[in-house]
């Protein structure tokens, strides 16, 4: 099955099920913060965020039918949530989509992560053939550095995904 497929017609988020990835990040967002949602799927923080643009290359929901690699503005944002959109592919097109979220950010601001350490676990066979990225700790801090920023936190958001928020410097 291929990826656009599988996101349009297979998936389904569930936010409730993260500790840190999920509802939570509401409390991280201020209200004047600008936020880019990439991979916004239903773009469920639509309601509860004033400043928020979702994109998805996917999802009829988002504001902008777009990947991050095609996706073009002049504006920065104070924060960008990627739960579970950079996690396909190999460390080449995983550098080159962080190199682009990179771009889009104020410095100062930060980027929240959930990541997939390579589990074609979403409960349904479908998924088996998606070319899941195996996201570490290592990586993180590795990847970050590379794209001049900090990792201010690093943990397991649920049993099987790891949470990060990296600033720029």
């Amino acid at each position: 099955m291929e990826i656009s497929e599988y996101f349009s017609s297979v998936w389904k988020g569930d936010l409730s099920k993260y500790k840190y990835s999920g509802y939570a990040l509401l409390d991280k967002i201020g209200p004047e913060d600008t936020v880019l949602d990439v991979g916004c799927g239903y773009h469920p923080f639509k309601p509860h965020i004033n400043a928020i643009v979702g994109i998805d290359p996917y999802n009829d929901a988002a504001d902008y039918k777009v990947s991050i690699e095609d996706y073009e503005t002049e504006m920065q944002f104070d924060a960008i949530f990627c739960l579970g959109s950079i996690n396909f592919g190999n460390n080449i097109v995983i550098l080159n989509q962080i190199k682009k979220v990179v771009s889009l950010l104020k410095k100062g601001g930060t980027i929240y992560w959930r990541q997939n350490p390579g589990l074609a676990d979403h409960g349904n066979e479908e998924c088996k053939s998606i070319d899941f990225f195996r996201w570490t700790f290592k990586k993180n801090m590795e990847f970050a550095k590379l794209h001049n920023c900090e990792v201010r936190m690093l943990a397991w958001d649920t049993d099987n995904r790891i949470y990060s928020e990296w600033v720029k410097k």
